[in-house]
């Protein structure tokens, strides 16, 4: 048991001082060329860190050649008209029902032969060969042509960090883009890289509103719609497959993954999928995005505090309203700044922004008057807690306000000054065993290297946030500073 509760103190640890890595986006698409992967395309050109080294047709809804114009007008909106476009082969598989009215918008922009399209195959082996950082292989369709990719050099596997796919069941097995090439796709999961499968979960509420193909905004996202729309009308009735939300969950499952409930399959550790997903963080997000107020979260110093729903990411949007009701917008400042000070959404550090905001309550001062002493140490997790103080009462590193003790008994701990009175707060043992509880069920779901555990832990802190009250939390002592 000793063991066990060392390991994982070093695991926390260790988890602490490797935060998330955002940008990691050297991606592959392949697409069978249906409207839904059209949005989704758009979703991820339309995110600035998003790099698309290549779109792959797919045999499925359409055929390779028949979906070429339709991604080609996608790119022209964007001016991307060099970006490699490859084409998969063709099986003349049974078309599914829906191939006719895709085929419906057939924009005459496009004049490329067939025959000047390179071979996706060649392609892929080429691409994956030659990179220098793993890719990810976004895939919005059947699992075909990275299947045969992969049977042509298995060496290939080394290169892919990950597959995004959407289908509609895993397990068991089901759903469209399986349904359409089991082989390949039975192949491909075999071969055990790691695939998150992104599905809608068959939610009767996941529509997008016809609207989306008379936006006016001027995005390129609004103005390639709107061409779909007046090219076919499709926008007249709104329980058409079309508008059904379904493919671009994976292109949102990429760039902002907190909205989505991960589990891993017991049987195959390898894959995971969807237990849920947030849909009108959805919804929102892709309005932002056809209205060119999307925002990537990555700011750290703001030309005015922001205070509009869309300058914070889509999970800290859900709790904003809440929070500030609860807590006061002091508080809720404290804790933004913290985590664009601290690098990320961390659990110690709002404990920490939390601490200085009722320290400052207890004199009832503003910021840069109290001198701060810290038993939080120097090393993460408990140091953490210093990032927070610091932001919350004014009492930085750089003001000489604050003194770190590290005394080999690190503790989320600290006493507050001013003038001859202190006060000690100390995070009750309560919450600091629901802190311990919950990282260490993400490293018994996840393993510590997993980015499924960042976000686990990600999701405690924006619980800790919402639902711990300042006035709660903590152990508050008065106290004769001299005799410490």
């Amino acid at each position: 048991m000793l063991i066990r509760k060392l390991l994982i103190t070093v695991l926390i640890a260790l988890y602490f001082l490797n935060p998330l890595s955002a940008g990691l986006y050297n991606i592959i698409v392949d697409t069978d060329c249906a409207f839904d992967d059209m949005r989704a395309i758009g979703i991820l050109l339309s995110h600035p860190d998003v790099k698309i080294k290549g779109i792959v047709l797919t045999e499925g809804t359409l055929l390779p050649e028949q979906g070429l114009a339709k991604v080609k007008t996608l790119l022209h909106e964007f001016g991307l008209d060099s970006l490699p476009v490859v084409m998969g082969k063709t099986y003349n598989r049974p078309a599914p029902p829906w191939r006719d009215f895709n085929l419906a918008f057939q924009p005459a922009a496009s004049k490329v032969k067939k025959d000047a399209i390179p071979d996706a195959l060649k392609w892929i082996d080429e691409t994956l060969t030659l990179s220098s950082a793993p890719v990810i292989y976004i895939c919005l369709g059947p699992l075909t042509t990275l299947s045969e990719a992969l049977k042509n050099n298995p060496q290939l596997k080394s290169k892919i960090s990950r597959i995004i796919w959407y289908n509609e069941a895993i397990e068991p097995a089901g759903g469209f883009n399986y349904n359409f090439d089991k082989s390949s796709a039975d192949w491909v999961l075999a071969m055990k890289i790691r695939t998150d499968v992104i599905s809608n979960l068959n939610n009767n509420e996941a529509f997008w509103d016809s609207s989306i193909y008379q936006n006016k905004a001027g995005t390129n996202m609004a103005r390639f719609l709107s061409l779909t729309g007046s090219k076919n009308n499709i926008h007249n009735d709104q329980n058409q497959h079309h508008l059904r939300i379904s493919d671009e969950l994976a292109a949102i499952y990429l760039i902002n993954s907190e909205l989505f409930d991960i589990a891993i399959l017991p049987s195959k550790v390898y894959i995971r999928f969807n237990k849920a997903y947030d849909l009108d963080a959805v919804r929102e997000l892709f309005s932002d995005i056809m209205q060119g107020k999307y925002r990537t979260g990555n700011n750290v110093v703001f030309s005015a505090f922001p205070a509009q729903r869309e300058m914070f990411t889509y999970d800290v949007r859900k709790i904003m309203d809440s929070a500030i009701y609860r807590y006061g917008y002091e508080e809720w400042k404290a804790c933004v700044m913290t985590d664009e000070f601290h690098g990320h959404l961390g659990v110690f550090s709002i404990v920490g922004a939390k601490m200085g905001i009722k320290a400052r309550e207890l004199f009832n001062v503003g910021p840069d008057k109290l001198l701060v002493t810290t038993y939080a140490g120097t090393r993460p997790p408990y140091s953490c807690l210093n990032d927070g103080i610091q932001v919350s009462t004014g009492a930085t590193i750089g003001q000489g306000l604050i003194t770190v003790i590290d005394d080999g008994n690190r503790r989320p701990e600290a006493i507050f000054t001013l003038n001859n009175k202190s006060y000690r707060m100390k995070l009750k043992d309560e919450y600091l065993k629901l802190i311990n509880r919950d990282i260490e069920e993400g490293i018994i779901r996840f393993g510590l290297t997993d980015d499924g555990y960042w976000k686990l832990v990600r999701r405690s802190a924006l619980k800790y946030w919402l639902e711990w009250d300042r006035n709660e939390i903590f152990e508050i002592e008065p106290i004769n500073k001299q005799s410490e």
